[in-house]
């Protein structure tokens, strides 16, 4: 009789204990669990999900060379490399280099993720549109302006029929033409452009304003991009506008950096 006794003691005294432990552990995992496997679940998605950026810095033009394309090329190719995102880079390219890195881009993402388009160099507004300008383009008139360069719109069209879920373009391309015609046709600047649904077009300037080259390694605009994009937790429409408050107050309001936006969703360089 003792020893049943015992027995029974024993399960009602260490029973409700021993369950109320596991419980209140089960719960606190069961906490932890889901916070973490919310957080986790944003921080991979920002790290799993493909990111592809084309980036095309042209320097060295036959008429009016520029000093920091190619360094601004480079050294955001190298930063956007530790940002997870395939780069893939042309430096001093020809018309037909581009057209075929802009092929090779859109073929990419259109598997989805993430695409940025950035391109430092000359670029020229005509009839609505813009254009970059190749190292090899020489031309005299406005007319032949459409085979030598490179049309903005038709990049954006690219990029927007691939139906990826986010496209990122950034133009530092707002230099004085460095053509005679241009130069007297009073055309300065970019045209704006409004961007795709699911896209962001940045410019360094305002439309139908010019841009410095700068004077250091790289160009105003493009190293303060870079700076804010190492910052973390900071968005991308948070990083271009504080882009444009140091650029506009560092120039005096001579360059004051402008972006179009439709994006659906939010985007970080660098995750908290």
């Amino acid at each position: 009789m003792t020893k049943p006794f015992l027995l029974i003691l024993l399960l009602v005294v260490v029973i409700p204990s021993f369950a109320q432990t596991v419980i209140k552990a089960k719960s606190g995992e069961g906490t932890y669990s889901i916070t973490g496997a919310e957080k986790d679940s944003v921080v991979l998605a920002g790290n799993s999900e493909k990111r592809v950026a084309l980036i095309i810095g042209n320097k060295n033009y036959k008429i009016a060379p520029l000093q920091n394309s190619i360094n601004d090329a480079n050294d955001l190719a190298e930063l956007l490399k530790q940002k997870h995102f395939e780069v893939e880079r042309v430096i001093d390219g020809t018309r037909l280099e581009m057209r075929n890195a802009v092929r090779s881009f859109t073929s990419k993402i259109s598997k989805g993720g993430v695409g940025l388009f950035y391109y430092s160099g000359h670029g020229v507004q005509l009839d609505g549109d813009n254009y970059l300008v190749p190292i090899d383009a020489d031309y005299e008139y406005k007319e032949e302006v459409q085979d030598m360069c490179i049309s903005v719109a038709s990049i954006l069209k690219y990029m927007e029929t691939s139906n990826n879920r986010l496209n990122i373009m950034i133009l530092d391309a707002c230099r004085n033409s460095p053509f005679k015609s241009f130069s007297r046709s009073g055309e300065k600047g970019m045209v704006r452009v409004e961007a795709p649904t699911g896209s962001i077009v940045a410019y360094s300037t305002a439309p139908g304003k010019t841009a410095s080259d700068g004077s250091g390694r790289n160009g105003l605009y493009t190293a303060k991009l870079m700076k804010y994009m190492n910052v973390p937790g900071m968005t991308i429409e948070d990083i271009f506008k504080q882009v444009r408050i140091e650029v506009s107050t560092e120039s005096n309001n001579n360059q004051v950096p402008w972006e179009s936006n439709s994006l659906m969703g939010d985007f970080y360089f660098t995750s908290n």
